[in-house]
């Protein structure tokens, strides 16, 4: 979705399905339903506030920002999302983010060409707002919904600790076939927003030519691939990416 400016200075709103959006009416299986929607500023520069101070720097956003078409990739579209804050008219509300790290921040994966069993790493992520972990700290910039991006082709989430996740088949089925990255979508919704949230990349088994094509060879019998697992929280947006190293040995 996205304000455009006519030559009369008119907002009209743009409103297009992404590609994914286009899969499923096109499935025509009858339960296509838009419940929610997102806004963003991925068009705004901040620092020309920082340069020309709060309200000529708002005047220049205004008048001089050019605004995006909506997009129909959903992997470039909403990179900032604006968030959802209590005004209690504080300064530590009003300014600072949350931050959202992972345990570990990197993941190593090893499995082999033969069929072996996939090797599997845990993942916890903590919610941190100004250093604090604290749920009373947290308060209202605590999360009930995470979305995990990965790619599909070598990896699968599964095994949520506090909450439901999307399973892994129907992850697959959000996969764009336009999309080389195969980059598929799965939903952590959170049982308790005050308990350690987490789940499971597990490799999957692929074969030497997949191997061959993306990965790099480190030694006569092992191949590395590199890929990235990326969280976002579903209330403000913040997100980690969680670089995966994984090693296909011969």
């Amino acid at each position: 979705m996205g304000f455009l400016d006519n030559s009369t200075n008119n907002i009209i709103l743009d409103a297009v399905l992404t590609d994914y959006g286009r899969q499923q009416l096109a499935a025509g299986r009858g339960n296509f339903n838009i419940t929610h929607f997102a806004l963003a500023d991925d068009e705004i520069d901040y620092r020309i506030i920082k340069k020309y101070g709060r309200a000529v720097g708002k005047e220049k956003i205004e008048k001089n920002t050019p605004i995006f078409e909506a997009l129909t990739n959903p992997n470039i579209a909403l990179k900032y999302k604006l968030i959802a804050r209590e005004n209690t008219g504080t300064s530590i509300t009003q300014v600072f983010m949350p931050i959202i790290s992972s345990n570990p921040a990197l993941v190593t994966l090893t499995t082999s060409a033969t069929g072996a069993r996939a090797t599997s790493q845990n993942v916890t992520l903590t919610l941190q707002f100004r250093g604090s972990t604290d749920p009373a700290a947290i308060g209202e910039v605590a999360q009930t919904a995470y979305t995990i991006n990965v790619s599909d082709r070598f990896c699968v989430i599964n095994n949520p600790v506090n909450g439901f996740l999307t399973s892994p088949d129907a992850a697959r089925n959000s996969v764009s076939i336009t999309d080389p990255a195969r980059m598929a979508t799965y939903i952590l919704r959170v049982d308790s927003p005050t308990r350690p949230v987490g789940f499971t990349i597990t490799a999957r088994n692929i074969d030497q030519t997949t191997a061959s094509i993306y990965g790099k060879k480190t030694s006569a019998t092992e191949r590395t691939i590199t890929t990235t697992v990326t969280v976002t929280g579903n209330r403000h947006g913040t997100s980690v990416a969680i670089p995966v190293t994984y090693t296909l040995i011969a």
